[in-house]
């Protein structure tokens, strides 16, 4: 009972910082605007990084990020992280140490304020036209040859309770991945439902808020019969990883999707 009637200020007080964090960005993401577009996206990645590790730590949902050092983040990647709740949006800020785009609702532009910034740190998709998500298909491989990598989310969306496993992935992360010939990152968010339950927006809780990087997917040499083979691997292998990490310390999760590759060898 009584932890139910301290969800409400607990929400109120998380909601109220976002906005502040977002308002007190706003005039930043303005002036970044004026310069060259290189400029811009590394000015706006690192002002959503000072922005979700403040929210974060600030609310008592302290990020803490497993293996990240074990990773060449010299490397762009098509990095596919599981998909829990609406705060993995944030997360993904807090865990991923280089510059990257995300796939985002193009209805969010409309939001005031949050909407200019929301454009500015993502491509966004209109997923009701082929034409458009042919557009961002373009986007993303151009960021690719940037340099810059890619997050998308492979689930596409989330269920409304909790769950241990995960959804059926979707084609496009793989798809571009082969097209590129870019390794994939998985990571896996441990934490966010029990952060904020991903069907009760009010039931927001402090806590840890981890990520655990898994050892990259190669795509080198596949091609677009392998897209479905590619996709089931890296489902099966994010999903045993997800399951192992339940039960066993996360410093073991490395070691363990090792062994997993070794014993589960991709076909095409």
């Amino acid at each position: 009972m009584i932890k139910n009637i301290l969800y409400l200020p607990y929400f109120l007080y998380v909601c109220i910082l976002f906005i502040i964090l977002i308002i007190l960005s706003f005039p930043v993401t303005l002036l970044l605007l004026l310069f060259p577009e290189s400029v811009k996206d590394n000015g706006m990645f690192w002002l959503m990084k000072i922005i979700s590790n403040l929210w974060f730590i600030l609310t008592g949902m302290i990020p803490r990020n497993y293996n990240r050092h074990k990773i060449d983040f010299s490397k762009s990647y098509i990095i596919t992280p599981n998909h829990q709740s609406y705060i993995d949006a944030a997360v993904i800020y807090t865990s991923i140490p280089q510059v990257f785009k995300t796939l985002g609702k193009k209805e969010i532009e409309k939001a005031p304020v949050y909407g200019v910034i929301y454009k500015n740190v993502v491509i966004t998709v209109d997923r009701s036209s082929m034409t458009a998500r042919a557009n961002s298909f373009r986007k993303m491989k151009k960021e690719l040859d940037r340099g810059n990598s890619i997050v998308i989310f492979p689930e596409g969306t989330f269920s409304n309770t909790p769950i241990t496993s995960l959804l059926p992935f979707q084609d496009g992360s793989f798809s571009l991945a082969i097209q590129q010939q870019t390794d994939i990152l998985p990571v896996l968010f441990i934490d966010t439902a029990k952060r904020m339950h991903p069907a009760n927006l009010m039931r927001f809780t402090p806590g840890w808020n981890r990520a655990v990087f898994l050892p990259p997917v190669t795509t080198l040499g596949l091609e677009k019969k392998d897209l479905d083979g590619l996709k089931h691997y890296v489902e099966g292998y994010m999903q045993a990883c997800w399951l192992f990490s339940k039960t066993n310390k996360k410093q073991r999760v490395w070691q363990f999707a090792e062994e997993w590759k070794k014993s589960n060898t991709f076909n095409s």
